[in-house]
């Protein structure tokens, strides 16, 4: 691994990858960028492509700059977690303090915070994901085994794990794993997502025969499919 500050765009990280085909760049959402590259790839050539790509770097720096800043937690700010509201709230106590209770959330916040800090957002965050990963585990397994217990789908384990990058997934040794962050979608598309990884327990794929036996468990997947991508974390 090999690191470099650039005066435009920040610290790059260099990684050498067995896997890696060919070099890519990528810009992860805090702006830092990373360089895969080949065994046998040169740092020069690697550079060499970078310095070439300055100016798509900083677009999506800029992009996930912009993004940051409309998802910034603040006071009050709200949304739901299936039937309950959670929400932000300031207080005159000098630690942050979550409260999950039976019809709502509550993050209290001190109010000496400075909410434009990276440190205040990520404290936030976390108490927003461990409410998440309570209200998840209390009740995704559960009602994940009770449908494919009626469809007579049987199943391994169930896990569930932070994941941004998709909503769940299914092995093929039969275990479904869930994101924490379907809690903050509504039920009728949790239910499309925990149907969508059963059905992958019959066909691991996305051919149409999938599809199918998708809509046969669950009627109107493909509409609900095509709803799932309006559908964001509001915060990080």
């Amino acid at each position: 691994m090999k690191q470099i500050n650039h005066p435009e765009i920040g610290l790059i990280t260099f990684k050498k990858n067995k896997r890696s085909r060919r070099i890519t760049l990528r810009v992860k959402p805090n702006g830092h960028v990373t360089v895969s590259l080949p065994m046998l790839s040169s740092y020069y050539e690697a550079k060499r492509i970078l310095f070439k790509n300055i100016n798509w770097i900083k677009k999506q720096q800029k992009k996930y700059s912009e993004k940051s800043e409309l998802n910034k937690l603040t006071y009050n700010s709200s949304f739901k977690v299936r039937h309950k509201t959670l929400t932000i709230l300031p207080t005159n106590q000098l630690n942050l303090a979550l409260k999950i209770k039976e019809n709502n959330i509550e993050i209290e916040v001190p109010v000496v915070w400075d909410l434009d800090q990276n440190n205040s957002q990520s404290k936030i965050q976390d108490a927003i994901i461990k409410a998440l990963r309570v209200e998840s585990k209390n009740y995704l397994p559960q009602h994940t085994r009770s449908i494919a217990k009626q469809n007579g789908i049987k199943i391994n384990d169930i896990r569930i794990k932070k994941i941004k990058s998709r909503w769940g997934s299914c092995s093929i040794k039969k275990n479904i794993n869930l994101s924490l962050y379907l809690m903050l979608l509504p039920d009728e598309l949790i239910d499309y997502v925990i149907y969508h990884e059963l059905a992958h327990i019959k066909h691991q794929n996305h051919s149409a025969k999938f599809w199918q036996h998708l809509e046969d468990l669950y009627p109107g997947a493909k509409e609900l499919d095509k709803k799932m991508k309006k559908y964001h974390i509001p915060f990080a």
